[in-house]
C-alpha cells in the first residue's frame, strides 16, 4: 500500500505545483498529449514484450495491494512447527496447513508431502514450479522499467507533433495555444510518467522478485527436510544459515555495484 500512496503522492505533487505556479489544474489534463505518450508506450512494449507479458506486468500490479509471499524468518518458524506436527500426528497433519495456504509454492510442495510423493518427485514439481513464478517476475520488472525508458522519448514525439500544428496554424493565433500546451504537457506526461511510476515500479517490482527467489529457496529447502523427516531444531538451523548465507551475498553484490570503477591505466 505505501507504494501506491508514494505514486499519489508524487502525482499530487505535480499538479499541486502547477497550481502554486497560477495554472489551472486542468491545464495538465489533455487527452491527445495522454493518448500519444500512454498509447504510444504501450504499443511500444507490445512490441518490446509482446502482450502476453505486458498482461502479466499489468496483473503484477496486484503487488501493491497483496504482494507475494517474502518474509523468509517467519517461514522458518512455521516450517520448525510443521516439523514438530508431523513427528507427533504424523505427515497426515500438513494436509490443513496445506489447505490454509495462501502461497503457492508453499501449498504445492505441502500437497506433494501429504500425497506421500517421492523425495525427487517434490524436488521436481517445486523446480518447474519455482521456474514459472521465477519467469513470471522477473517480467513485471523488465516491463515497467521498459516503459520508463519508452514513455520520455514518446513525450518528446508529442511535444514535436503539437509544435507541428503550431506550425501548420501561424495564420491562426487563436489555435496555437492548443498545440503549444499538447507540446509541453505531452513531456511532462512522458518525464513524469517515467520518473514518478514507471522506473520505481520497475525497481520495486525487481526488489520483490529477489525476495520471492529467496523465500522459495529457503521453502524448498525446508519441505524437502520435512520429507526427509529432520528434526524442528535441525531444519530451523539449517534454514537460518541459508538465509544469512543469501543475505550476505546480496549484500555484497550491493556493495560491488556502488563501487566506483577502477580507473585504466594507461599504457
Amino acid at each position: 500500500m505505501l507504494a501506491i500512496f508514494g505514486i499519489a503522492l508524487g502525482v499530487f505533487i505535480l499538479f499541486y505545483s502547477n497550481h502554486l505556479e497560477g495554472a489551472p489544474i486542468i491545464a495538465l489534463l489533455k487527452a491527445d498529449a495522454a493518448l500519444i505518450v500512454f498509447g504510444g508506450t504501450s504499443a511500444a512494449l507490445m512490441i518490446h514484450v509482446g502482450l502476453r507479458d505486458l498482461l502479466s506486468a499489468i496483473r503484477s500490479l496486484a503487488w501493491l495491494v497483496v504482494p507475494p509471499r517474502t518474509d523468509s524468518s517467519a517461514f522458518i518458524d512455521e516450517v520448525a512447527g510443521w516439523a514438530k506436527a508431523a513427528r507427533t500426528r504424523g505427515i497426515l497433519a500438513l494436509e490443513e496447513e496445506a489447505e490454509g495456504s495462501r502461497d503457492h509454492f508453499t501449498k504445492t510442495g505441502l500437497r506433494a508431502l501429504v500425497d506421500g510423493r517421492s523425495y525427487e518427485d517434490i524436488r521436481e514439481t517445486l523446480i518447474m514450479v519455482g521456474d514459472a513464478e521465477e519467469h513470471q517476475n522477473s517480467v513485471a520488472g523488465e516491463v515497467w522499467e521498459a516503459a520508463g525508458g519508452y514513455s520520455p522519448t514518446i513525450g518528446v514525439l508529442g511535444a514535436v507533433l503539437g509544435l507541428i500544428h503550431v506550425m501548420l496554424n501561424m495564420s491562426h493565433p487563436a489555435l496555437l495555444g492548443s498545440g503549444i500546451a499538447t507540446a509541453f504537457v505531452a513531456t511532462v506526461y512522458g518525464v513524469g510518467s517515467a520518473n514518478l511510476i514507471f522506473l520505481p515500479l520497475g525497481a520495486r517490482m525487481r526488489s520483490v522478485a529477489k525476495h520471492r527467489m529467496i523465500y522459495r529457496e529457503l521453502a524448498m529447502e525446508g519441505l524437502l527436510l520435512l520429507k526427509k523427516e529432520a528434526s524442528p531444531m535441525l531444519i530451523k538451523d539449517r534454514l537460518e544459515a541459508l538465509l544469512e548465507s543469501r543475505l550476505r551475498v546480496r549484500r555484497e553484490m550491493g556493495e560491488r555495484r556502488v563501487e566506483d570503477p577502477q580507473p585504466m591505466e594507461a599504457d
